[in-house]
């Protein structure tokens, strides 16, 4: 028996430890997960049947590159466009504050925070992402509408969320994916023991060849990978 899958990626936690600085940002998360992860990892034959991707806008005023706004928007058009019955991308939002932090000494680093200056700094936060992947995970799972819930992520902010459906629905099998291209990397323990099975890494090699085509066709354009990817 096949289990239904869905995959629930934290699209902040894979793109930097996966895929920041790397040739594979125009990533094929379809092809990515039902082609290597869940074959190579889950102990149950799987049937992927979908993939929720959590994420937010990049902010032109914080974007490290010109064509980081227009990029990201292009690669999440080109993710639609390929699957647009199997990927449903869930955006969150960030938010720019100015804040009050504790600066750190150079000469003593060591010093306590509460005697270090304070000094102005611009603060950004990415809003709502965790709380939609675990709003979504639990209705999934308590709605009979997954037999295997695959999370993308090391963040323990989703703990609550998975020891709920461990409760209610222990039924349904946790896969834990960290999302790290380094092998050695350590799971986070109160994740790793909600889990069923947990994939330490994701490969380069496994990276490059889950790309998507260079030109997406679909709409009134096509959608190209952007240059600088």
């Amino acid at each position: 028996m096949l289990l239904r899958t869905t995959v629930y990626i934290d699209g902040y936690n894979l793109y930097y430890g996966c895929l920041r600085g790397t040739a594979h940002k125009w990533l094929d998360l379809s092809v990515l997960f039902e082609q290597c992860v869940l074959p190579s990892s889950a102990p149950h034959p799987s049937s992927l049947t979908g993939i929720k991707f959590f994420t937010a806008p990049i902010l032109e005023k914080v974007a490290k590159s010109q064509d980081s706004v227009s990029s990201q928007s292009r690669y999440h058009t080109a993710l639609g466009k390929k699957y647009p019955q199997k990927i449903e991308i869930i955006k969150g939002y960030y938010s720019l504050i100015t804040a009050s932090a504790k600066k750190v000494d150079t000469r003593t680093p060591k010093t306590w925070a509460r005697l270090c200056e304070d000094v102005q700094i611009w603060k950004v936060e990415e809003k709502q992402s965790d709380v939609n992947l675990a709003l979504h995970l639990y209705h999934d799972a308590i709605n009979g509408l997954s037999d295997q819930l695959v999370i993308v992520t090391n963040d323990t902010d989703i703990a609550p969320a998975l020891a709920m459906v461990r409760k209610f629905k222990p039924e349904v099998v946790i896969g834990l994916v960290i999302p790290s291209r380094d092998e050695a990397r350590v799971p986070n323990t109160e994740l790793a023991e909600l889990a069923h099975w947990v994939r330490t890494h994701i490969t380069d090699d496994e990276l490059a060849k889950s790309q998507l085509p260079r030109v997406i066709q679909g709409g009134k354009k096509p959608t190209i990978k952007p240059e600088s990817w």
